[in-house]
């Protein structure tokens, strides 16, 4: 990916919802795959939720490389619906996934008028190069004074590119992601300012 010629950044559309809901459910497989063995059932299960006007894709050489999303304090990007997680895990199984996806992809404590970015993520490993790009075009679109951002505690390279980018520690806490496991995320800041 690091010799990639030019990376396009536009609003991802109706027709990219497939790949889009793919690529958010492999970007936190990690914490899902206890729930759900099938990445491809993750993604069906939160495809009709996605709010397409949210994000944005990287495409180069007409693929998407890339994925990232915008949303402000009062909503998110994603609007689970228990249904479609019931449709593909079944009765028992649906609430313990729902939990698990609505603890990774809710957007909670972002003060008033201001914007929340959710990591970049990209098909490739999560290319650093694709997720600076991603990043810099969200933040000079310059909707809000100041942006927030989650970022696991142990990933160090993320943590560097956001720093790199203009991004403070502002906060540090612990999400449950399964029954026994939490995560210890950093809240990082971006102010225009």
């Amino acid at each position: 990916m690091s010799n990639m010629k030019k990376i396009d950044i536009m609003p991802l559309t109706e027709r990219d919802r497939g790949v889009a809901s793919y690529l958010m459910i492999y970007s936190a497989y990690d914490s899902l795959k206890k729930f759900i063995p099938k990445i491809e059932r993750g993604g069906l299960a939160i495809k009709n939720s996605l709010i397409i006007r949210k994000f944005y894709k990287a495409v180069s050489d007409g693929k998407i490389v890339g994925l990232i999303y915008s949303s402000d304090y009062r909503s998110g990007y994603i609007e689970l619906d228990y249904s479609d997680i019931r449709k593909q895990f079944g009765i028992i199984k649906a609430k313990k996934v729902y939990k698990a996806l609505e603890s990774i992809f809710s957007i909670k404590n972002i003060p008033k008028e201001c914007g929340y970015i959710g990591y970049p993520i990209s098909a490739e490993s999560m290319d650093t190069s694709v997720a600076e790009a991603l990043l810099k075009y969200i933040l000079s679109q310059r909707k809000y004074s100041k942006y927030y951002m989650k970022v696991s505690n142990n990933e160090f390279t993320k943590r560097e590119l956001l720093e790199k980018l203009g991004f403070k520690a502002v906060k540090e806490y612990e999400i449950e992601e399964s029954l026994n496991q939490k995560t210890t995320y950093l809240l990082m800041e971006y102010s225009d300012n």
